[in-house]
């Protein structure tokens, strides 16, 4: 008995003792008369938060966090506003984005009689025969909701060799295909497809998963080391003004993990980045995919992966492969056919789009990957890509449990309820953009039709199965957060997750709209939950990193619509003001 009251006045002891520590703890910053969105897992609203170096030191009532100040503290009244979690886009590709409008180049196309306009001021100024590309420009979003035709380039540009770049998809005049010698005769590469005229023979200028035959096309030159430091600095930047502290980065070689942890050591990186590994293309054979993993692990040297290594600013992230093609092209692995239409220029009715690797292949192989640590994901936009994708990953569950593993689905458009059990039986959980249903759904509905179209992005039928899926907008062209190719601004991917609007004016199955919380903790905790990051960033909890943001409105209970024009007063990453000011 005497021993239970010694310990029990002991643990009393060090509960004071803790306390008092706690209460003689002084912070740097404190945010008072605020409304603070914490995102904790009661989704609580406080008034103030208090900051200690790059931590978060208390949440609560002004009264409480008052006791956290000091003589040297700085005490900042927010009068009422808003202050919530730094954003987080889980899909970018902030490296080449950067640079993608050196020289004047991806500019802003609505219709094909925009690029032939742009074409023909590129011939003009350009020397004779010079190559002229067009990036990620995709049908789905033209006036005339379709891909060009090779005349109508070749009426562009007669002399010049014109490329329409939709990604694995693309358009090339008569003088591309004359320069780059493929002709009737030439044959498919392996996995591609050179479209050829059903009566004459001859190429149409459609080229899908085949651009690799063209001759030495190119958009802009290659950027200096400067030029490519200096235009990641301000794209990051430009996200940091629309609240993003954190972005998935999602096909990262070496090369750009290298800038991003040199820009952390010089204190200019200003966004943590989550880097994935894409090993592309995937060898023919298994044999021959293990040997480039040996060399994709030795390259690595356990400084490049497997998922989890680096810090809190720079970490590795998944390992990707390409399992099939696009929705925006035509290209996406379907259950049924995509149908004969002018939209991607489909003339086989049976044509069901790309598969690039059969199970035969992926499923061994990517069982030797998630052995060696790596967590795993797929390019898989059609509904038939994501049965592979998941019928791959119960084979690899039978032989070591992956319900903790956080295996991904990148894209993941279509899927149907039983694939969305299987998703929650396996702890699978998924990365997916908005911005596709609010540029590309009208235009998709056309395509496939109503029935198709139920499947299509139901992202509340992700949170009811209590799957875990985050927001992120494929960011890959141009700059501008709303005008480039995939609009990457998280107040417009919001929106479409709480309105289901497209921008042609129509509203897609409002049963699957998100509610107000739901949409936050899309673009913030979840985000963090698919990489490991949850325990430390993506809510505003003592012990968390200070990444947050203040806004200029109470996105909870804004009338709905005013949302998409928020307007981000501050941005702090690590208790670092990177934009605004206090």
């Amino acid at each position: 008995m005497a021993v239970m009251t010694i310990l029990f006045r002991l643990l009393i002891f060090l509960a004071l003792v803790v306390s008092s520590n706690a209460a003689n703890e002084t912070a740097d910053l404190i945010i008072r008369n605020a409304r603070v969105v914490t995102v904790d897992h009661k989704f609580s609203i406080a008034q103030a938060i208090a900051i200690k170096g790059d931590k978060i030191l208390a949440v609560g009532s002004d009264r409480r966090v008052a006791k956290f100040q000091g003589k040297e503290t700085r005490v900042v009244d927010a009068q009422g506003k808003t202050v919530m979690p730094g954003l987080y886009d889980s899909h970018v590709h902030s490296y080449k984005a950067s640079v993608s409008t050196l020289d004047g180049g991806a500019p802003y196309i609505r219709s094909i009689a925009d690029a032939q306009q742009w074409i023909r001021e590129q011939v003009a100024r350009k020397p004779a025969g010079s190559w002229i590309v067009l990036e990620r420009v995709y049908a789905t979003r033209m006036k005339e909701m379709r891909l060009p035709t090779k005349a109508e380039l070749d009426e562009a540009a007669p002399n010049n060799p014109v490329l329409w770049n939709s990604g694995p998809v693309a358009v090339v005049n008569s003088k591309a295909l004359e320069v780059s010698k493929i002709t009737r005769d030439t044959p498919n590469p392996t996995p591609g497809e050179i479209v050829k005229d059903p009566k004459s023979g001859e190429p149409t200028g459609v080229l899908r998963n085949a651009a690799s035959l063209l001759k030495n096309p190119t958009a802009t030159r290659t950027p200096t080391a400067k030029e490519q430091r200096e235009a990641l600095k301000h794209l990051h930047h430009l996200y940091n003004e629309q609240g993003i502290t954190s972005i998935g980065e999602r096909r990262t070689e070496t090369a750009a993990i290298d800038l991003f942890r040199d820009m952390e050591k010089s204190g200019e990186l200003t966004v943590r980045v989550n880097c994935t590994r894409l090993m592309d293309p995937l060898p023919k054979t298994l044999d021959e995919a293990i040997a480039k993993l040996d060399e994709f692990t030795k390259t690595t040297n356990g400084v490049y992966g497997p998922t989890g290594v680096g810090d809190d600013w720079v970490r590795i992230g998944p390992f990707k492969i390409f399992l099939d093609g696009g929705m925006l092209i035509g290209t996406a692995y379907m259950r049924e056919p995509w149908g004969v239409t002018d939209i991607y220029q489909i003339t086989d009715p049976k044509y069901r789009g790309q598969l690039f690797v059969k199970p035969e292949l992926l499923n061994p192989f990517y069982a030797e990957v998630a052995r060696r640590g790596w967590q795993v994901t797929a390019h898989c936009v059609g509904d038939a890509a994501m049965d592979v994708l998941l019928d791959c990953y119960e084979t690899i569950d039978k032989q070591m449990d992956i319900s903790k593993r956080r295996f991904l689905v990148t894209h993941g458009n279509f899927p149907d309820e039983k694939n969305l059990n299987r998703c929650a039986k396996l702890g699978v959980v998924a990365d997916v953009q908005p911005a596709w249903l609010y540029k590309d759904g009208d235009a998709l509905k056309k395509i496939l039709g109503e029935r198709r179209m139920e499947d299509f992005f139901p992202l509340k039928s992700w949170f009811k199965h209590h799957i875990v899926v985050g927001g992120g907008s494929d960011h890959m062209v141009q700059l501008d957060s709303i005008e480039s190719t995939n609009p990457w601004n998280p107040w417009l991917g919001m929106w479409v997750a709480l309105t289901r609007h497209t921008e042609r004016g129509g509203v897609d199955k409002p049963e699957q709209c998100l509610t107000r919380e739901e949409a936050i903790r899309f673009y913030t905790i979840n985000n963090c939950y698919l990489n490991f990051e949850e325990k430390k960033k993506g809510s505003l909890e003592p012990g968390k990193y200070a990444d947050l943001i203040m806004v200029d409105r109470d996105v909870v209970h804004c009338p709905v619509d005013d949302v998409r024009g928020t307007k981000v007063l501050l941005t702090m990453v690590g208790g670092k003001v990177v934009t605004g000011s206090l």
